[in-house]
């Protein structure tokens, strides 16, 4: 399932890739950098706020709904949430049972009014989760304003699974709010 889900990615980059080389100057690209601060109501050892971040590709429109106000957007999202003994460097894969810790892969589809630098956004993310001893399909919807290129979103991370992952439960779900910057490229 990894294998054709990253084949999946790799194609739809290289489509979206192929198709902006005739249009790099008429279309936006950007680069979404972010820290996102979330907890874990589903777990049954959680205390403590988790702690993450993002870095995510944003590419117009010009596949779909050729519109330049909407973004293809594929990335990478962190998030470490320690318990017990736990603290939010040393959690991080040391092998303990001490954090709950994913690494997502998301493509979404970003719908704006003005485009990324200005105004409000809605973008539906899906994907797939992996941790310690586990993996999971991705769900991760993100909601937000953007001021010159600066973010404020909420966002809630949702993986489904038939494995049981560090929070003692198969499916987890990670509310949150978060803060980034759009560079132009």
């Amino acid at each position: 399932m990894k294998k054709v889900f990253f084949t999946i990615i790799i194609g739809v980059l290289a489509s979206i890739s192929a198709m902006a080389q005739d249009t790099y100057y008429k279309y936006d690209t950007y680069i979404r950098i972010s820290g996102n601060i979330g907890f874990s109501p589903s777990s049954e050892r959680n205390e403590k706020l988790g702690i993450g971040g993002d870095i995510f590709w944003l590419a117009a429109d010009n596949l779909f709904l050729m519109n330049r106000n909407n973004f293809i957007t594929l990335g990478f999202k962190g998030f470490n949430n320690p318990y017990g003994e736990g603290s939010y460097v040393t959690s991080i894969m040391n092998g303990k049972n001490d954090g709950f810790n994913c690494i997502i892969a998301l493509v979404g589809y970003r719908v704006t009014k003005q485009g990324a630098e200005q105004g409000l956004f809605v973008e539906p993310r899906m994907g797939i989760a992996f941790g310690s001893n586990y993996s999971a399909y991705a769900f991760s919807p993100l909601f937000g304003y953007s001021y010159n290129n600066i973010e404020f979103s909420i966002f809630c991370d949702m993986g489904f699974s038939n494995q049981r992952n560090a929070l003692m439960k198969n499916n987890f779900y990670t509310p949150g709010i978060s803060l980034a910057y759009n560079l132009k490229l």
